[in-house]
């Protein structure tokens, strides 16, 4: 699952358009052109009227949504309130001079859209050149969104990703196909990675992933004379390749060795390029880019070329030998993987699964590597929250068991933990849908195709939803914790919601609880040098600078 790829930077955005290397601006002689044309502070281009600069609104129960879709006094989309807007740039140059102004904005549109809420209320308006977006916070109104999406939900296009689709001949997988080629690809994958009855089969071999993981964190800990795990980012990286492959394929891929394939080092550097070259290439227009060939394009390109090559070479091998058991006479293989049960089905082509399949590993990895970083960087600054949870797995689990879906049922508090490292730091900090229809929605006529986000990062951190937002407190999710009956259900959509929703979240949650098991009965986290970690958007939610961690081994 992404989150709408919003322009985040500035000058970084500026140069790449025209592929140069990026080098420090200082704006000092242009502030007076800048500001003339932004129109910022200067009253030429003002903002939309806005009734009052901060706006409460209803959290009402779910379901209490008459507030929302009143057509009788509905104002029209041209009122809605928003940023200073310019004629065919919109609001891009009012973000980027905000950029300029303050730089801890940079590359953090998650932040710039929270105060976009303090400054417009509830609901506004960007164009970003010839794409409308309005966002939300409101969770009665979210629920609206999503009850209204239609039969065929569709959110808007990652254009680069679709461009590299079309000039490459790669089929769409679930993640960028719509209407019933989506439908398609997502009935047959849901099965086998939604269903409990089918994730449950996939605990054993994630188990013993986890396990190496927590057998090479002691190595690596060890070799850097028990100072720190050096590199913790890139070691939870090739972790959650490891576990979605051991899913995707029922095969141990060796990611988690010293000397990994050049293969393995190709994948994980080019979703790594994916990810960093694609808030860049959305503006002005991935096809300027794609006429031009800027060097965010071709690295781009090159990237996704990478990720196909390798991921297409396991693939084919791993369907010729069930192809080779199937002629001895073997039947299927007995353990259970993604890959043997999509083709089993016959409905895709082999080029729909290549994709689809792609797609899934892509999407699993810096998700479920950064949301378990960040749960780290929280519960290294928390020991007496390390205490609670190391007691709570060891009550359930035993010591240096094996864990099983069963157990996986009763670990309440490390559940609250990862729900609300969700709550405060969604790797996909938005999720939009395209209207189906025309729609009245928190009082505003908004026409059919209008792109309305939910911006899942301001609602975790907006007090009237969650009270001390800024705090790290699993206990709000806890049944016997606090005001755990108040918490809308649609205030929290790290995964989404509905039938667009994450199609790997069961998996990724699984992940997650495994490792952190195991990590909490073995190890006592701490920072090397404690510190404050800010987050930017690239486009998922990571940390800004390196996190130095320690691993004290608890035997």
């Amino acid at each position: 699952m992404m989150s709408v790829p919003v322009i985040s930077g500035s000058r970084q955005r500026l140069s790449a358009v025209v592929g140069r290397a990026v080098s420090p601006w200082r704006p000092q002689g242009h502030i007076g052109r800048v500001r003339a044309l932004v129109g910022y502070r200067s009253g030429l281009v003002g903002p939309r009227t806005v009734p009052s600069p901060v706006q409460t609104y209803s959290t009402a129960a779910v379901g209490s949504t008459s507030h929302h879709n009143d057509d009788s006094e509905a104002k029209p989309f041209s009122a809605l309130p928003g940023p200073p807007s310019v004629p065919v740039l919109g609001n891009f140059l009012h973000m980027w001079w905000e950029g300029l102004l303050e730089k801890e904005k940079l590359n953090k549109n998650h932040i710039m859209f929270t105060d976009f809420f303090r400054q417009y209320g509830p609901i506004f308006r960007l164009k970003i050149v010839n794409v409308d977006m309005v966002s939300i916070k409101d969770p009665v109104a979210v629920q609206e969104l999503f009850r209204k999406e239609g039969k065929y939900p569709a959110r808007i296009d990652i254009k680069p990703w679709r461009r590299y689709r079309e000039i490459s001949g790669k089929a769409t997988g679930v993640f960028l196909s719509n209407g019933k080629d989506w439908q398609k690809n997502r009935s047959i994958m849901a099965r086998p990675m939604l269903r409990p009855k089918h994730v449950s089969t996939y605990v054993s071999n994630l188990d013993t992933v986890s396990a190496d993981m927590i057998k090479r964190l002691r190595v690596l800990q060890a070799r850097a004379d028990g100072i720190e795990v050096p590199n913790i980012s890139d070691e939870l990286f090739k972790w959650a390749l490891e576990s979605i492959c051991t899913v995707l394929f029922n095969e141990r891929m060796g990611y988690l060795q010293d000397n990994i394939s050049q293969d393995a080092q190709d994948f994980i550097q080019g979703i790594h390029t994916i990810f960093l070259t694609t808030n860049t290439v959305i503006f002005p227009d991935a096809d300027v880019h794609r006429f031009l060939r800027t060097k965010p394009w071709r690295q781009s390109v090159e990237a996704w070329d990478t990720v196909f090559r390798v991921g297409e070479k396991v693939m084919v091998r791993k369907l010729q030998e069930a192809l080779e058991r199937e002629e001895r006479g073997e039947g299927e293989d007995d353990q259970p993987n993604f890959l043997a049960f999509v083709n089993s089905t016959g409905r895709l082509t082999k080029d729909e699964i290549y994709s689809n399949t792609i797609e899934l590993m892509g999407a699993a990895i810096d998700t479920t590597s950064n949301t378990l970083l960040w749960t780290l960087y929280e519960l290294s600054r928390r020991p007496e929250l390390q205490d609670r949870l190391y007691q709570e797995v060891t009550q359930v689990i035993g010591q240096d068991k094996v864990m099983t879906w069963d157990h996986l049922k009763d670990l309440h508090l490390l559940k609250a933990i990862i729900k609300e490292t969700l709550r405060m730091y969604p790797v996909v900090h938005n999720v939009s849908r395209l209207l189906q229809e025309d729609t009245v929605l928190m009082g505003y006529w908004l026409p059919a195709k209008t792109c309305v986000v939910a911006q899942v990062y301001a609602m975790g951190r907006d007090p009237q939803l969650f009270p001390d937002p800024d705090e790290f407190k699993p206990e709000r999710w806890l049944r016997t914790g606090e005001a755990h009956d108040e918490i809308n259900p649609y205030s929290s959509l790290p995964f989404g919601f509905g039938p667009r929703s994450c199609l790997g979240r069961r998996v990724a949650e699984v992940e997650l609880q495994l490792l952190l098991a195991k990590m909490s009965q073995q190890f006592v986290l701490s920072q090397v040098e404690p510190e404050e970690i800010s987050s930017v958007a690239q486009p998922l939610l990571m940390p800004e600078t390196p996190l130095h961690l320690r691993f004290v081994d608890r035997k």
